[in-house]
């Protein structure tokens, strides 16, 4: 995709204008249901997502053009299961989170009609429920933010399809907070930053004759600072000391991230589409993780040991969307 993009015209010089909007709202649906005495032993689910991508863009003059995104979405799954009171019956389980992003991007580029265009972007991540501490919920937990600088070369612009690419060095910042007990309910706020050189594509192609839209992203972040680096190679002086037999995970944070995502979304009506999302992210160690040698060595190990993802990780949903564009 991206070398068919690379070998279409050049992109128009820019142009002034005004404000271009764009608000997308889905709601995805899958729904099951069995009786108790199915033959095939199959139970029943309920599976709803609901997303919202807004998008603003505008050429102020020649010389600069803004961009900014905002991509919400959350979703949760429930199951049937058997009736802890009566073993005969189902009932729904408590549903669990399968879906949860807040993403905001911004990206100013000076559009120059050079090769390369100077650009500096903003980034904001959060999820709205951080459910990966056994001990409970957090809200709005982590928050990352990432500041970067760079070049950027658009390689196809028209009314259809679009491909930038940028090479920069970011800094990110991460904010969290990690629960300590659940009761009574203590709560420790963190931060850690870092920084490295990324690479971002993004690309909007449509495909089969313009009856399915194809939205890609790939980003490749590699660290060359980490302010936690400390701490984590004392974690590991004390955790082998404790355990011979763990791996080191000092060096961890140095490795190459990886995240790769696609959208293929097929309009159906004006309101019932058919969306495929394909997401593959390698992350070794997440920075946002707790890394504080102020608590107990067991802890400490749990905290870590959740930020540590050695093979990559990939996500994949296919579901009917009922859409609504608001323009």
């Amino acid at each position: 995709l991206l070398a068919g993009a690379a070998l279409a015209d050049d992109p128009k010089p820019a142009e002034p204008g005004p404000w271009k909007f764009g608000e997308v709202l889905a709601l995805n649906l899958s729904q099951s249901s069995f009786s108790s005495n199915w033959s095939g032993g199959d139970k029943g689910s309920i599976v709803w997502v609901l997303t919202s991508a807004t998008t603003a863009e505008r050429q102020f003059s020649r010389r600069f053009n803004s961009a900014t995104s905002l991509a919400l979405a959350y979703g949760q799954t429930s199951r049937q299961v058997e009736d802890p009171a009566d073993p005969g019956r189902r009932t729904w389980d408590v549903p669990d989170k399968t879906t949860d992003q807040i993403l905001l991007q911004s990206v100013g580029r000076f559009t120059l009609d050079g090769p390369v265009d100077p650009y500096f972007a903003l980034r904001a991540e959060s999820q709205f429920q951080d459910q990966s501490n056994p001990l409970g919920t957090l809200d709005l937990n982590p928050v990352r933010i990432k500041e970067s600088a760079g070049v950027a070369r658009v390689l196809v612009k028209n009314e259809d399809a679009e491909t930038i690419t940028r090479v920069g060095f970011g800094f990110r910042q991460t904010f969290g907070r990690t629960l300590l007990s659940a009761s009574p309910r203590t709560t420790k706020s963190y931060t850690a930053n870092d920084g490295g050189f990324e690479w971002q594509t993004d690309v909007k192609q449509p495909l089969l004759q313009k009856k399915v839209l194809c939205t890609a992203t790939l980003l490749v972040f590699q660290p060359v600072v980490y302010s936690r680096s400390n701490a984590l190679a004392e974690f590991d002086r004390e955790a082998l000391a404790a355990y011979p037999g763990r791996e080191a995970v000092k060096d961890f944070w140095k490795a190459t991230n990886v995240n790769l995502q696609s959208t293929f979304s097929a309009q159906v009506t004006k309101t019932l589409g058919v969306n495929l999302f394909v997401q593959w992210v390698y992350d070794k160690f997440d920075a946002a993780a707790n890394v504080d040698n102020s608590q107990p060595l067991d802890a400490r190990i749990a905290e870590i040991d959740r930020g540590v993802r050695k093979a990559g990780q990939f996500k994949e949903t296919l579901a009917l969307a009922l859409t609504y564009r608001l323009f």
